[in-house]
């Protein structure tokens, strides 16, 4: 498998470890298990954290998955959802390369300095994501509050699994007041 400057397969959502090991966007397997619930409901989690564990690639993933899935019809329209769910996320993933190289070579000293993730960011990350993706707002927040360098980096990466810019206000907006619960009018 050939990988970029960044260890990432350059068609693909997939990382190289230092072990040699395929390790799969969190950002991608939330999607895809979004694109499942309506096939296998709460077996959707642990559906795709096994194919994860065992894929070699996004596409391998997604044939994995698809097995599970008994009804042709419904297979075929899941894998259809999923292969285009993984195509944008591999273009959406080079077009933030780029934009977050643009964005380190123009920041400067007019910068803001970086905050902590505190636990008190971590429960308000979680309430105002939780109303929007529901219970796989826990999981997310617990692996990025730990993976983050600072506040903004945490904030964005949840912000990465929302689909709308409609969800994106919503989220930013129940964050900057605080309590969660801040709908659109």
């Amino acid at each position: 498998m050939s990988t970029d400057a960044n260890g990432s397969s350059p068609s693909t959502n997939a990382d190289v470890d230092a072990a040699g090991r395929v390790t799969l966007d969190p950002a991608l397997l939330a999607e895809l298990t979004r694109a499942l619930l309506p096939y296998l409901g709460p077996y959707s989690i642990t559906t795709v954290k096994r194919a994860a564990r065992a894929a070699e690639s996004p596409q391998d993933l997604i044939r994995q998955i698809g097995s599970h899935i008994e009804d042709v019809a419904k297979r075929e329209l899941f894998l259809k959802s999923a292969l285009r769910i993984a195509h944008e996320f591999a273009q959406n993933k080079r077009a933030n390369a780029v934009a977050s190289t643009e964005d380190a070579n123009a920041s400067g000293a007019n910068a803001r300095p970086s905050t902590p993730v505190t636990p008190e960011l971590v429960k308000r990350g979680e309430a105002a994501l939780a109303p929007i993706i529901g219970p796989l707002a826990s999981v997310l927040v617990t692996r990025y509050a730990g993976a983050s360098k600072n506040s903004r980096e945490f904030f964005e990466r949840l912000a990465g699994h929302l689909r709308t810019p409609e969800e994106r206000d919503s989220f930013f907006m129940s964050l900057r007041t605080g309590n969660g619960t801040w709908r659109p009018q």
